[in-house]
């Protein structure tokens, strides 16, 4: 029972490490990481961590690779921040299910979530240009303007970009079909 319990821990520990290796960097050869899990006492072969990587990509514990962005990738992009303080509605609930809808589906959300605090929603937004992305905020000011109290947004210039920015690169097309859907369900 000892034995099985260690196991597991060692490895969730193997888990927890390559995960980490391949956010560090998605390109990480299995012998760079082998190197790594040396490091920290764990003897694995190329061949098992690569069979690990596979079981992770399987059930869906890596869902991809994605490349680490530079500064220089988002000078001609817009980057909008947005916070939004909400009122209240008589379908306020039903409002609010429709307002995440449209920030989880959106393709140029690069993030979005709920706060506590003096607003209650920030995101943030990706365009590839000025135009689409005053098209956008007038489009969704207009479509949420019922429960929205307070709109504020900040274009940003980004001298360190996160990691997780992977709304940057949409069709356009996508972008006007998205706002199309939108604007008929309302």
């Amino acid at each position: 029972m000892v034995r099985s319990i260690c196991m597991k821990k060692d490895a969730n520990d193997i888990t927890d490490i390559i995960i980490s290796c391949l956010i560090k960097n998605a390109r990480m050869s299995s012998q760079q990481i082998c190197t790594e899990l040396r490091s920290r006492g764990i003897k694995r072969s190329g061949r098992t961590v690569l069979e690990r990587i596979r079981n992770l990509e399987g059930e869906g514990s890596i869902g991809g690779y994605t490349l680490k962005p530079t500064s220089k990738n988002f000078e001609k992009v817009v980057i909008r921040l947005i916070l939004i303080s909400f009122k209240t509605s008589p379908i306020f609930n039903e409002r609010v299910a429709m307002f995440t809808s449209y920030l989880q589906t959106a393709p140029f959300v690069a993030f979005a979530a709920r706060t506590r605090g003096d607003y209650d929603w920030i995101n943030i937004k990706v365009f590839p240009n000025t135009k689409i992305a005053n098209q956008e905020s007038d489009t969704y000011r207009t479509m949420f303007g019922d429960i929205i109290e307070k709109y504020t947004a900040f274009d940003l210039t980004i001298v360190r970009p996160p990691a997780f920015v992977h709304a940057a690169n949409y069709p356009v097309q996508d972008f006007y079909e998205f706002l199309q859907s939108w604007i008929k369900e309302k």
